[in-house]
């Protein structure tokens, strides 16, 4: 059950702020286009989206988008909320969620997201967005600039609570007076910490690290690192096999317990170097180490009989015996 809790903790990484029913962004210099009211914004949105059985659409998200991006007229971000249908008479809250970016020219018509990728005929549920994890402005630069909008979302949940998830960044472009996906990361669970990770300081700053689980022995992570090309678009600059295990029972998240040989793959670190300090520590975490190309806090771990952690607790030991 402690390597459980662990698996779905590691899932909710820092970088991520549930949304429900309201955003709330730092702030950033005033734009000179004046912001749409928002009470017109949702109304359009609404009634963009069909009705279910005579329930309409409601919002439950709502971002100006006008200031934190400078934008030449007015832009918004909405996240609505289906009536139905739903997948299956057991789930009756709600149905699926719609993204919508309203603005530009043509403000009046909602561009609204409903799928993430093509799936069979009964799978289809787990390719829909049904929850928001988290939209937010990040910043791609120093001193809060470049700015991006981060949007994850999950599909409907299994029985077990694993869900489909997409991470996805828009930059605003200025020239055409619209949003443009510049990255997206499509997982087929939650479960196993798999995750995507925007990085917003140091010097990976404006990098996106990606890791999920391996289907066969040694069973670790697949690690990659994202980066903007001269485009805008984001490439994978890095890949390769992890040393962190499945439940070994590191309470740092892959990305971090990953961090030293990501960071060394981009020439930023090197062995003997101080290792890098996760931007939000394990509470009581003490000592940060390296064992077998992993970076663990060295007081803490689920110390269970048959875990890599249980094997660190046990050579810390006899080390300290032996001095």
């Amino acid at each position: 059950m402690a390597v459980g809790r662990r698996m779905r903790s590691k899932f909710a990484i820092g970088c991520f702020a549930l949304v429900v029913a309201s955003l709330v962004f730092p702030s950033v210099p005033a734009a000179t286009t004046a912001p749409l009211p928002q009470t017109k914004i949702e109304q359009a949105v609404i009634d963009s989206l069909p009705a279910w059985h005579g329930k309409k659409a409601q919002v439950i998200g709502y971002l100006d988008l006008t200031q934190p991006f400078a934008t030449v007229t007015p832009w918004s971000m909405v996240i609505a909320q289906a009536a139905g249908p739903v997948p299956a008479p057991e789930w009756t809250d709600h149905g699926p969620i719609k993204i919508c970016f309203v603005g530009g020219l043509h403000s009046e018509y909602p561009q609204c997201t409903s799928s993430y990728w093509q799936r069979g005929e009964g799978m289809a549920w787990f390719a829909r967005p049904y929850s928001v994890v988290a939209a937010q402005v990040v910043f791609a630069g120093r001193l809060r600039t470049r700015p991006l909008l981060l949007v994850q979302t999950c599909s409907i949940p299994g029985i077990n609570g694993n869900c489909s998830t997409r991470t996805s960044l828009y930059a605003y472009v200025s020239n055409v007076d619209g949003f443009r996906r510049v990255f997206v990361h499509d997982s087929d669970g939650s479960n196993n910490n798999q995750a995507a990770r925007f990085v917003e300081s140091g010097p990976l700053q404006r990098d996106v690290i990606v890791d999920y689980p391996t289907d066969h022995a040694p069973y670790t992570y697949w690690i990659e690192v994202y980066a903007p090309s001269k485009s805008g678009q984001y490439t994978r600059i890095v890949r390769y096999r992890g040393h962190t295990g499945h439940g070994d029972g590191n309470p740092l998240p892959v990305a971090d317990s990953e961090m030293p040989g990501i960071m060394e793959r981009l020439g930023r670190w090197k062995p003997g170097n101080a290792l890098p300090v996760p931007a939000q520590m394990p509470e009581q975490c003490g000592r940060l180490v390296m064992r077998n190309g992993e970076e663990w806090c060295q007081n803490l771990c689920v110390r269970l009989p048959g875990t890599d952690c249980g094997h660190f607790a046990r050579t810390k030991r006899s080390e300290l015996r032996h001095r």
